[in-house]
């Protein structure tokens, strides 16, 4: 149904050379990019089926050189969430990260709730590793508030690239969670509510049987000429 379909914009930004085609053609078509071709902007668009509801989305993926500032400031404007891209054997790469997370906090004001997942791709040379984890998340920590995951992978192997979307997954659904229409936060209210005083209603009928319960095992006091008059008890309060 129309009315169940969600549109999302995914932009993947990072330093030249770090791998974002290619996590992007591992992810849509199961294969390695292993030609190199400058992106100046390339833009995806696939269907997802999940939970019943169709997912739009649009993949843009960006020049990683400095030659287009105004692509991409407005690539930062219109996205619904990122993927930051570093290679793991590139210091440079990865210092690019942290001046995109600063400009996507200077242009946007929600910039805490903006799902983003930094990457750190190329695991396949850790032999020249120069980023280790650690250092990821000491940035991040420093540049924070910010609603985000971490990961490392290669563009090689499918599953590690997979994860990265699993994750960004995460992340947009909690994004939507966290916006929870005032209509239901009320209806959800007016249950616990109505819970509150259900308990309370029960728990009075409950003090009010025990009462009667008590009350009914005391026998109603009997005069002398009573108890010689009639040979059977008096009968018991209900």
């Amino acid at each position: 149904m129309a009315d169940q379909d969600t549109r999302y914009r995914l932009v993947l930004l990072g330093a030249s050379r770090t791998g974002k085609s290619s996590i992007i053609h591992m992810f849509l078509n199961g294969k390695f990019l292993d030609t190199y071709r400058e992106t100046v902007e390339d833009l995806h668009y696939r269907e997802f089926s999940i939970d019943d509801k169709t997912i739009k989305v649009d993949i843009l993926d960006t020049a990683g050189n400095m030659e287009f500032p105004a692509m991409r400031r407005l690539s930062i404007a219109t996205s619904h969430a990122f993927i930051l891209v570093y290679s793991v054997d590139s210091m440079s790469s990865f210092e690019e990260i942290r001046r995109i997370i600063e400009q996507i906090k200077q242009q946007r004001t929600n910039y805490g709730e903006i799902p983003i997942v930094v990457v750190g791709n190329k695991t396949d040379r850790t032999v020249v590793r120069e980023v280790d984890e650690q250092q990821v998340r000491a940035m991040l920590s420093e540049l924070g508030p910010l609603h985000c995951r971490f990961a490392e992978c290669t563009a090689l192997d499918r599953a590690s690239v997979i994860d990265i979307f699993l994750k960004l997954l995460s992340l947009v659904q909690l994004s939507a969670a966290r916006q929870l229409s005032p209509i239901l936060r009320r209806k959800v209210s007016e249950r616990l509510k109505k819970k509150e005083f259900d308990d309370k209603t029960e728990k009075g009928l409950g003090r009010s049987r025990s009462l009667i319960r008590r009350t009914s095992m005391k026998k109603k006091p009997t005069s002398s000429s009573d108890k010689h008059s009639s040979g059977t008890p008096d009968c018991l309060i209900s």
